[in-house]
């Protein structure tokens, strides 16, 4: 068991679990895109001032380039764009259960373009802990009214292109290390964004914003963007994508947990625990999954790679 990897990606989904109320607040005084601007600009700022300090490795081929330019197309623009575009039609709750759609994308991409080999307890542990999420957020909570249902609409759109992501991160994290990988997935990013997030900024009283407003953007930079890319494409390069895609289904048990520390009239309720006992026996049967996968499939088709027709 690679039980890094596994701290690693429970990390990125307490993280993650936080976007979308720190989101919430952000939102009240900063336009989507002019945050989603600040949130890839920073990162990329941050992470290529350190590969400079670190002597690091920088891509100079085109074709490269140009796959992680789709790349940051996929998993930030759309991905970061939609969602924050939605959240601001939509609730929290809302959010919250159409980000479980995740993993159902990946697996869907990962099989249907034969990325990787399917498995029967994968996709049992992925069913299971899809279960367990929806139970513990509550079909009945879901909004949808004609604002909120474009709102949903738009976020599912963005988790999409999130699950298309992870699975098509796979082939360029063999050849260069997360890293470099999160520094032009970021630049990328930066280079896309920044026209519709300038003129969204432009519109925007800046000096009216809150320093507490500030102090969560810094916070978003820092946590939900850098560390959790990061730690999700260093992930990638270990682990297969229907795996780290799996662990999406901690959100709302982070959610859930935090919720009656931080919050007046929130408690642990025996719902909760018996669905973050289905949820955790989902991963517990991915990860298992994964590991008889490695140890079935013969050197030369790593879990991960391609599969022949």
């Amino acid at each position: 068991m690679n039980l890094p990897v596994h701290l690693a990606l429970i990390l990125v989904q307490a993280l993650f679990a936080s976007l979308a109320i720190a989101g919430k607040v952000v939102l009240r005084e900063f336009p989507p895109m002019g945050l989603v601007l600040v949130r890839v600009g920073g990162a990329a700022l941050l992470l290529g001032l350190g590969n400079l300090l670190w002597r690091g490795r920088w891509i100079r081929d085109r074709a490269d380039l140009g796959r992680l330019a789709f790349l940051s197309l996929l998993g930030v623009v759309a991905n970061q764009g939609l969602f924050l575009i939605g959240l601001r039609h939509t609730t929290a709750t809302n959010a919250t259960i159409i980000v479980a759609t995740i993993p159902v994308f990946t697996v869907l991409y990962s099989l249907l373009g034969r990325r990787e080999a399917p498995s029967f307890l994968k996709l049992a542990g992925i069913a299971l802990a899809a279960a367990g999420s929806v139970w513990l957020i509550g079909p009945d909570r879901i909004a949808l009214e004609r604002e909120k249902a474009l709102g949903n609409a738009i976020i599912l759109a963005g988790m999409a292109c999130y699950g298309w992501y992870l699975v098509q991160s796979k082939e360029l994290l063999r050849r260069y290390d997360p890293i470099t990988v999160s520094i032009y997935v970021m630049a990328f990013a930066t280079l896309f964004t920044l026209p519709l997030g300038a003129w969204a900024m432009a519109r925007t009283d800046l000096a009216a914003v809150r320093p507490s407003t500030w102090a969560w953007i810094a916070y978003i930079v820092l946590f939900p963007t850098i560390v959790t890319y990061f730690l999700n494409i260093w992930a990638l390069s270990r682990v297969s994508s229907n795996l780290v895609a799996a662990y999406i289904y901690l959100q709302p048990v982070f959610t859930a947990a935090v919720a009656p520390m931080a919050l007046e009239g929130e408690a642990l309720t025996g719902r909760a625990l018996g669905a973050g006992l289905a949820i955790f026996a989902g991963l517990a049967c991915v990860i298992l999954g994964e590991r008889r996968q490695q140890g079935q499939v013969p050197v030369g088709a790593v879990v991960g790679e391609e599969f022949p027709g």
